[in-house]
């Protein structure tokens, strides 16, 4: 099945407005993103700011009318120079296979890969996470995880226990299993990433090693290594539960901030954690950090 696209390209007074005008046309999905490259890295919490310049897209199927579409805009929306539209056809596509198609094998440290459930071992014996895309985040190209992946690949894990704080798609919590921790916690506010990290970690037989948990429930043990993949917003708010979690002489891993935003977040953990020197990789940042009491 094949369907149309209607785009708007328009500013940020606008975007909700046509939002409102291409669902009444009977749209399927309607979408806004960045529409000059504007990006919004972390906005405060319980807002949903909007870019100077966005892109309002619907989706609609193929024998839908869309013949009248910019003249009812026009009757709604009178100034010509605010906006402009353009549509297009898009072929149906399995995206999950569009996403395996132009995704490789990445390698972290001398022998561990993420790769899909379609590749091939890269390595002979290589320690292998199979992952494929799913509803949650994590799937080791994003820099904030794969600064993580690093670390864990080229670090002394085999025997301890981690906690995965923000487990998105399990895949921290999981390579340190599959790289020699004992066990595993896994902790998330989203139902779906705990769905997902139960099934990454069954395809990767590390199920039984790998308890998951939310926000409310999970269990205040302190750990030898915690890994906090999130935001730095969270980072800040969540500092004295993130610390609580590390024992003495443990390892702290925050990621999931920007380059600028790292003295902001490390402030609040100093008291009790000595850090080693940030690790950078296009703009994003993670904190090392060893607990000294």
């Amino acid at each position: 099945m094949s369907w149309q696209q209607l785009t708007i390209s328009t500013t940020q007074e606008f975007a909700t407005q046509f939002e409102a005008l291409i669902e009444d046309l009977g749209s399927l999905s309607v979408t806004m993103t960045d529409g000059a490259s504007q990006p919004i890295y972390e906005p405060p919490l319980e807002t949903m700011p909007l870019w100077p310049q966005v892109l309002v897209t619907g989706l609609f199927e193929e024998q839908h009318d869309l013949s009248l579409a910019e003249q009812y805009f026009q009757q709604h929306i009178n100034t010509p120079d605010s906006w402009s539209m353009e549509i297009e056809a898009l072929e149906d596509q399995v995206w999950e296979r569009v996403w395996l198609d132009g995704f490789q094998p990445i390698k972290f440290g001398s022998n561990f890969w993420v790769c899909s459930t379609k590749h091939e071992a890269p390595e002979p014996n290589a320690t292998i996470l199979r992952l494929d895309p799913g509803l949650a985040f994590g799937t080791g190209t994003h820099p904030t995880t794969a600064l993580c992946l690093d670390w864990l690949a080229n670090h002394a894990v085999h025997g301890r226990n981690i906690i995965d704080f923000g487990c998105g798609s399990g895949i921290l919590a999981i390579s340190a299993l599959l790289l020699g921790a004992r066990r595993a916690v896994g902790i998330d506010i989203d139902p779906q990433a705990l769905i997902t990290t139960n099934s990454n970690a069954e395809q990767n037989n590390v199920l039984n090693r790998i308890r998951l948990y939310n926000e409310k429930q999970y269990p205040r043990e302190p750990q030898s290594i915690v890994v906090a993949n999130i935001l730095a917003e969270p980072l800040i708010q969540l500092s004295d539960e993130i610390s609580a979690l590390v024992e003495p002489q443990g390892d702290l891993l925050l990621s999931g901030l920007l380059s600028e935003q790292i003295e902001q977040v490390m402030q609040p953990y100093q008291r009790f954690f000595n850090f080693s020197s940030p690790t950078i990789k296009d703009d994003w940042a993670c904190l090392h950090a060893t607990k000294t009491a």
